[in-house]
């Protein structure tokens, strides 16, 4: 098993390849810091002012040190898909793989061999990306803020995730001969995830939550009617109209399931790309909040769509409301595990079956 492990990471190291995926992980965050710190220079100056009087608080730097450094999570997988594909896959075209049955290495060493070097490979790209990252946060002047180090369990969960498709292309480039097929079905699997993942992570609201409004805000409806603000004949036609369907339509239904069984969430719960920055939604928050999926805001006044008259202060009770990043990024990690052992042991099993001559 050692020496398979040498083997491969001289390989690895040879790789061409993976070289110039390494210096895109330099490259490429330093560069993203350098437009960030040249775009908000020239919005700074057309409004007068400089950059230095911008004055950024902490929460605007921690989600900007988190933004910029977690780009690995989208932006790797496509990489990943076409090396890992084509650098496993060769072994079998190339009789690599026959050599190493033949110099008597059995196929456990073989198959754990090839996992863990492109595991060791992806978790050392994302150290880098991440490095570049807060290096180009450094030098461009925007600054870095960990907040008190509690970001790195987030770039951990992140790069967890990351490996269940490391795991599942390097299983695919075992168990398929041919090197087109794993290729064809990595890159579908990462277009399709990055279709669904831009709006999966919206129907993040959970059920119990949704139960926990619908009593509160019945007992509302029970309050205002004993005020004599609702007739009977109202309070019963809205708790009937505004019932679960109400907050958990098509979209909730087809998607929630989804969200609950895959990773596909995790842009929207950790604010993991551009679209919240673009939005001026630059806030690098402590738990998921859900108490906006129920009351609105407008010119500074909350308003609720089911004319309950409650508030995000009366609903920040519920503890169901709130999930703290501690919790979420447990779930994540559970889930991820769950699946790197089942794709990975199923891959495992077809390995030790398949012709490998």
């Amino acid at each position: 098993m050692l020496e398979l492990l040498r083997f491969e990471f001289k390989r690895l190291f040879k790789s061409i390849f993976f070289r110039i995926i390494g210096i895109y992980c330099i490259a490429w965050p330093i560069l993203i810091t350098v437009m960030l710190r040249l775009l908000l220079g020239l919005v700074m100056r057309d409004a007068g002012i400089s950059f230095s009087e911008l004055g950024m608080g902490s929460s605007e730097i921690q989600y900007i040190t988190w933004l910029m450094s977690v780009g690995f999570v989208n932006d790797l997988p496509k990489f990943l898909a076409l090396f890992i594909c084509l650098h496993v896959g060769r072994d079998f075209t190339d009789g690599i793989v026959r050599n190493k049955i033949i110099a008597g290495h059995s196929r456990t060493s073989i198959f754990f061999s090839y996992l863990l070097v492109q595991i060791a490979a992806t978790v050392a790209l994302c150290v880098v990306y991440i490095g570049s990252a807060l290096l180009g946060l450094f030098i461009t002047g925007i600054g870095v803020n960990l907040n008190g180090g509690e970001m790195i369990s987030r770039w951990g969960t992140a790069i967890i995730i990351l490996l269940v498709l490391t795991v599942t292309f390097t299983v695919l480039s075992l168990v398929f001969r041919r090197r087109a097929m794993p290729i064809i079905l990595s890159i579908i699997t990462v277009v399709v995830m990055s279709t669904l993942t831009a709006f999966v992570g919206v129907y993040n609201l959970p059920a119990k939550t949704i139960k926990d409004y619908i009593a509160v805000r019945d007992d509302a409806y029970d309050e205002m009617l004993k005020d004599e603000y609702y007739t009977r004949a109202e309070v019963e036609k809205m708790k009937k109209q505004y019932n679960t369907d109400y907050y958990a339509q098509f979209g909730w239904k087809f998607c929630h399931p989804v969200y609950l069984i895959t990773n596909l969430g995790f842009n929207g719960d950790y604010g993991a790309d551009a679209v919240q920055l673009i939005n001026g939604d630059a806030q690098y928050r402590n738990e998921l909040d859900f108490t906006g999926n129920f009351i609105s805001e407008y010119m500074g006044v909350e308003y609720t769509l089911d004319g309950s008259e409650l508030t995000k202060k009366d609903l920040k009770k519920i503890d169901s409301m709130h999930i703290s990043y501690s919790t979420i990024n447990l779930m994540y990690i559970g889930r991820s595990l769950l699946y790197i052992l089942v794709i990975g042991g199923s891959g495992y099993i077809i390995f030790r079956k398949k012709n490998l001559f």
